[in-house]
This record gives structure tokens, C-alpha cells and sequence, in this order.
């Protein structure tokens, strides 16, 4: 083998139930990950629930208008609080079993027939907290009580989208799908234009660099859209007014960022994708999109938000069913591993990335 050609993972690593179990201890636990947007908790005593492999997290908005996150569990028995993936509670968190009832801030307020109310240690039965903190308008949550802050994990992100109104946006569009593939091979495949030419034409036309099979040619520049073009739809044009921050730009420019370890988001002059990855098994994965534009623009009698829609959902099926078909080999008995090339080398930092988080103590 030369030295120009990077090894991927083993092939364990995208079927292995005990690497998965390890990965949402070592991974999804310890990092950020989104969760929704502010917008689903717009009044007192609003929340959502959320689910991360087999942990779920309750997201609410308190008296004081902030917002807080706890593991969906009872402090008595250890029922569910919630079954329900959005709502409103009347006053206080009430669990069904027995009754017991929780202020927003997550404190015990009220047992029935406590054993000696006076000496029952209400103070010592909150409900566990979560980390919650938002970001222009998105909100993540993170497991695990100990890490680094939101802001330290996004890096150059919040820089880099500085034109883009993401705190005033809202979700125009939702949709849910589960791919069969490991969700690393989903990351690994947005993070490289290699396959670009053979499976993406209509974003090849849009966007005259990916004909090439790279990313990113100069390093530190989005790509432009190709002349007459605008954003991502399939015919380039839109009916929606580009972004007030963009407006002054001669040519718009196709962004698009990875929040590790399973936020991919597009960043278009019209409107923003979110889309999430989400593991359900070793081979499988939910992907959860949503669609995010300007409230005056969806205000309009016009507004229309297929052509944005279908064109994320065509490049998209044409991704899955690659990605599908990269699962269906790794789990061969023949396969060790697979190789990157030079134009891959985010792929390679993406797993040098996995790797330190996974082996990390």
C-alpha cells in the first residue's frame, strides 16, 4: 500500500452492536447534539422529549422563561414521565404512576401521603438534569454533566454563518427517514466530493467545482454556484429573497458544515437545512431534516417550500443509496477495511476525530 492511501475503519466498527453501545457512551453522550429548535417551546410550562439511543431527555421551558432538560425518569420508581414527544404541562410535571409532581425547574414538589412529610428529603429527589444550551436558535443537549461548552465544541462555526439570520428562522418543512447504514458512513460520505460526478448530477451542474471530485479547492472558500445561479434548488433560481447578508455578494456561495459527531447543515442564501443522524442499530439510521426560512418570507402568498424540499430530498436518496450499498459490503467477510485517497482526507480527519473520542477513558 502507499502512502498516499489512508485506511478506513475496520469493518466491525459499522456492524458491531458493542461498538455502537460504546459510541453513545464515549460519543453521543459526551458531545452536543441537537435536539430541536427554540421556536417548539415558545410558552411557560412548553416541552418537547427526546430521544438519544436508549436515553430519553425532557426539554422545558421554566417560569423564568429559560429553558432546562432532564433524563425523562421519575425519582420514585423510575417511570417515564412523558410519552408524549410535545406538549404543555399545567403547572408542574406530573408522573402518571403514583402522582408524584415536579416544578419546570426540575425540584420535587408533591408526594402523596409521604411517610413523615416533615422529615422527607424533597430536596434530594429533583429530577436528574441534563445540560441544555442554545445556539441562534438551535438547541442541544449533552449527557454527560462534565465537558466543554457549546460554543468550544461549534469552533469556527458561529464565524462562519455570521450572514446568516439563523435565530429568526423557522421550520417550514420536517420530514424523517431511516436509511440501512451505519451512521459513520452517512458522515463519512458528506464530508467528500469523490463521489460527486457519478452520483450527483444535478449538484454538479449547480456547483462547477464538484465536477472535479473535490470539496474545496482553495482551503478556505465555500464554492460558488455556477452563473445564473443562485442557491440549491434544482433549476438554481428561487422565488424567495436572499438573505439580507448575502445581498452584497456578486456571486452566492453553496455552505455546508459538520457539527460532529451527526449535525450536517446547509447553509443556502434562501434557507437553511438541518439534518440530523441519529443511530437506531449497528446498520441502521434515522435522519431527521428540517427546513428553515425567514417568518415574512413564509408570511408571503407565494411561498413554496418544494422546490427547496425536493431538491435536499433528490441528493439525499441518491447519498442513501450509495451509503446503503457501502453497508451491504462492509459487513462481507472479505472486507477488512477500505482505503481513502488524498481528496478524502476530511474523511480522514472525521476518523481520527471518532477515534480519540472512542478510545478516549
Amino acid at each position: 500500500m502507499t502512502t498516499d492511501l489512508i485506511p478506513t475503519l475496520t469493518g466491525n466498527y459499522y456492524r458491531d452492536p458493542e461498538v455502537l453501545e460504546r459510541e453513545f457512551e464515549r460519543i453521543f453522550f459526551r458531545s452536543w447534539v441537537l435536539a430541536g429548535r427554540e421556536e417548539q417551546l415558545p410558552e411557560v410550562g412548553d416541552y418537547f422529549t427526546f430521544e438519544l439511543g436508549p436515553e430519553s431527555v425532557l426539554v422545558v421551558r421554566g417560569r423564568d422563561g429559560a429553558l432546562r432538560a432532564f433524563y425523562n425518569v421519575c425519582r420514585h420508581r423510575g417511570a417515564r414521565l412523558c410519552a408524549a414527544r410535545e406538549g404543555r404541562f399545567e403547572g408542574a410535571i406530573r408522573c402518571r404512576y403514583h402522582a408524584w409532581s415536579y416544578a419546570l425547574d426540575g425540584a420535587l414538589r408533591a408526594v402523596p401521603q409521604p411517610p413523615d412529610a416533615d422529615k422527607f428529603p424533597k430536596d434530594s429527589l429533583a429530577l436528574y438534569p441534563v445540560a441544555v444550551e442554545t445556539w441562534e436558535g438551535f438547541v442541544f443537549l449533552r449527557l454527560d454533566p462534565d465537558g466543554e461548552a457549546l460554543l468550544d465544541q461549534l469552533g469556527a462555526l458561529p464565524e462562519r454563518a455570521r450572514p446568516f439570520p439563523l435565530a429568526s428562522l423557522r421550520v417550514g418543512a420536517r420530514a424523517e427517514r431511516t436509511v440501512a447504514a451505519n451512521w459513520k458512513i452517512l458522515v463519512e460520505n458528506y464530508m467528500e466530493c469523490y463521489h460527486c460526478p457519478g452520483v450527483h448530477p444535478e449538484l454538479t451542474d449547480l456547483v462547477p467545482l464538484y465536477r472535479t471530485g473535490t470539496v474545496d479547492a482553495s482551503g478556505s472558500e465555500p464554492p460558488e454556484y455556477r452563473e445564473g445561479a443562485c442557491t440549491s434548488t434544482l433549476d438554481g433560481t428561487t422565488q424567495r429573497p436572499i438573505f439580507a447578508g448575502l445581498r452584497d455578494r456578486p456571486r452566492q456561495q453553496y455552505h455546508a458544515e459538520l457539527v460532529l459527531p451527526n449535525l450536517l447543515l446547509y447553509l443556502f442564501p434562501d434557507y437553511v437545512c438541518a439534518r440530523s443522524l441519529w443511530p437506531v442499530s449497528p446498520t441502521r439510521t434515522r435522519i431527521v431534516s428540517e427546513w428553515l426560512f425567514e417568518p415574512d418570507t413564509q408570511a408571503r402568498s407565494d411561498f413554496d417550500a418544494s422546490d427547496a424540499v425536493d431538491f435536499m430530498n433528490l441528493l439525499g436518496e441518491q447519498d442513501w443509496q450509495v451509503c446503503e450499498a457501502v453497508q451491504q459490503g462492509v459487513v462481507s467477510r472479505a472486507h477488512r477495511h477500505g482505503v481513502m485517497l488524498p481528496q478524502e482526507s476530511e474523511v480522514a480527519d472525521v476518523t481520527r476525530w471518532y477515534l480519540a473520542q472512542f478510545e478516549a477513558e
